[in-house]
């Protein structure tokens, strides 16, 4: 990808970067998506890129990387497919593999698969926003970390196999892989696509020669897919090189999609980020071109060594919606219309005033107007999707309205949440007023998805390194949340020892309080604190509900 000259005489050189990336992207009309790189995963996990993790396991399996590399002439691909073949052998028989063939064996089916499962391992145990990694340790990133995790952003794309995107957008449905992407009833807002495949199923990595011949095959469909998306949104690139061979790939299928007569207006929505080595250097923010299939592309180029700007620009956009209830409501207004019970015909759908007579003679409507008190009684009439926020403020007793548990357990949690395995989420106020849980602390989880009960029963520890901090320097000194939270300590030790404290020693009352004051606090907003926050309140709604369980039979 070859960068052409500059629409201007100079690039743009600013000091209000996010004020003119701010503008650019706000007139639009549409928020943008994300096209997220390897660079991004360095940047805040240490983890290496896909050459890197090459290079390590092929250390790993006692071989030279740079002899592979050699033999496949410099193909990437051709190395993997070979360095894959030897890890293989070692794989089946070596007994550091030996949980990982306990897990994995019956679905590894050919001599690729060993090096795949050995890798999303590797990154699983090493993707977490927590303490040991440069988003959470260093200040500056941090901050970034913050900021990006407040982006508003209609969607992802990523060819990264972490879970950085998860951690981020949790309120985004991911898809993994070109099939589920292709499969889906994807609706394009709130949504992350992870086109290369992720860790959490191995076997669903694009890493070797076979996996990009099969994606490359059939990246025409991907290509049409992901022209949607291009098609009515700026489009941000962060974290790849302007040379990246594989993006040019895709790139080059959605230019010949548009067609050359339309390459000028696609160009317009396409940012591409690229990291400076040199803090000192400018930010710059110049319009270019790049060739695409022997004709000129513009695009948007910005070179910077700080993304704190360019995330904060994206926090400032507006959503007049929520993106989860936009998606939920798409996704129902498709179905009805497309899908509708085999004994009808298809729906007609109208936008009518709320208090509007006219909508009867109509299934499906939109409501346009102000909410009456008994709608805003029964929220679930009228289309709203629950979110985390509703759970926690409930749960703490700064919601206006209270939830109806039935409603929670059977639907919310599963179908408007769905909460990921490493998701905390508090279930003990809503099993007690649903009357299943007992006064000898035992619950009754028939009948309820299976969500509920993991999350209800989900372990609530604090990392090793915090747990040995706490028995050395807080344990008997510290004793209730106040005394906690009134120390000197990190915000995310704070958290920690919340969790680590003898609970005799204070009351559930006590522990509210403190986490009532914390809440939405700009103090708690990474990731990596709210994940904490979220534990911390689980264990206070699993102690208050138990309380009041053993109170009520007394």
């Amino acid at each position: 990808m070859t960068p052409g000259p500059s629409d201007t005489d100079q690039p743009v050189e600013t000091d209000g970067a996010t004020e003119t990336l701010y503008a650019s992207l706000a007139s639009h009309g549409a928020l943008p998506y994300l096209f997220i790189g390897s660079g991004i995963s360095r940047r805040y996990l240490d983890l290496p890129d896909w050459e890197g993790l090459l290079r390590q396991f092929a250390t790993e399996a006692g071989e030279d990387f740079n002899f592979h590399l050699a033999t496949a002439n410099g193909d990437l691909p051709t190395a993997a497919t070979s360095i894959a073949r030897v890890f293989h052998q070692i794989w089946w028989k070596d007994d550091r593999y030996a949980d990982q063939r306990a897990a994995y064996s019956s679905i590894v089916r050919d001599e690729e698969g060993g090096l795949k499962v050995a890798i999303s391992e590797y990154i699983r145990t090493h993707d977490t926003l927590a303490a040991g990694v440069p988003g959470v340790d260093d200040q500056s990133l941090a901050a970034e970390i913050a900021l990006l995790g407040s982006a508003v952003v209609d969607g992802v794309i990523t060819t990264n196999y972490d879970s950085l995107t998860d951690q981020l957008f949790q309120s985004f449905q991911p898809y993994i892989g070109q099939d589920e992407l292709m499969m889906s009833d994807a609706q394009f807002i709130a949504e992350t696509y992870k086109i290369h495949g992720a860790a959490t199923q191995p076997l669903s990595l694009v890493l070797t020669k076979g996996d990009y011949d099969r994606f490359s095959n059939r990246n025409h469909y991907l290509a049409a897919k992901l022209l949607t998306i291009f098609a009515e949104h700026p489009v941000i690139f962060v974290g790849y090189s302007l040379g990246d061979e594989y993006l040019n790939e895709i790139l080059d299928n959605i230019a010949t999609a548009v067609g050359p007569e339309r390459l000028g207006e696609l160009g317009k929505r396409i940012y591409f980020v690229e990291w400076s080595a040199d803090p000192s250097a400018p930010t710059l923010i110049e319009q270019t071109s790049i060739e695409r299939g022997g004709s000129r592309l513009p695009i948007t180029r910005i070179d910077t060594h700080s993304f704190e700007w360019l995330w904060e620009a994206l926090s400032r956009l507006e959503r007049p919606f929520p993106a989860a209830i936009l998606r939920e409501l798409r996704k129902h207004v498709f179905d009805l219309v497309t899908h509708p019970d085999p004994s009808q015909t298809r729906e007609v759908v109208r936008a009518i005033p709320i208090d509007g007579d006219e909508g009867n003679e109509y299934r499906v409507v939109f409501g346009v107007g102000a909410f009456s008190e008994k709608d805003l009684q029964n929220l679930s009439t009228i289309g709203r999707t629950l979110t985390r926020d509703d759970i926690e403020q409930d749960v703490l007793g700064v919601r206006r309205r209270a939830l109806d548990p039935q409603n929670v357990l059977l639907s919310g949690i599963p179908d408007a949440i769905r909460p990921g395995p490493t998701s905390n989420l508090p279930v003990h106020k809503y099993l007690l007023e649903s009357g299943r849980i007992s006064p000898d602390g035992s619950i009754e989880f028939d009948d309820l998805p299976e969500v509920v009960k993991q999350l209800a029963e989900k372990p609530l520890t604090a990392s090793a390194q915090s747990v040995a901090r706490f028995n050395r320097e807080v344990q008997g000194v510290l004793k209730t949340p106040r005394e906690v939270m009134d120390s000197s300590y990190a915000t995310y030790f704070k958290l920690e020892c919340l969790i680590l404290l003898d609970p005799s020693g204070y009351t559930t009352d006590d522990l509210r309080e403190v986490l009532v004051e914390l809440y939405g606090t700009e103090e708690a907003s990474s990731p990596y604190l709210r994940a904490l926050f979220r534990k911390v309140l689980c264990l206070y709604d699993r102690r208050r509900a138990l309380e009041a369980a053993e109170i009520t039979a007394a």
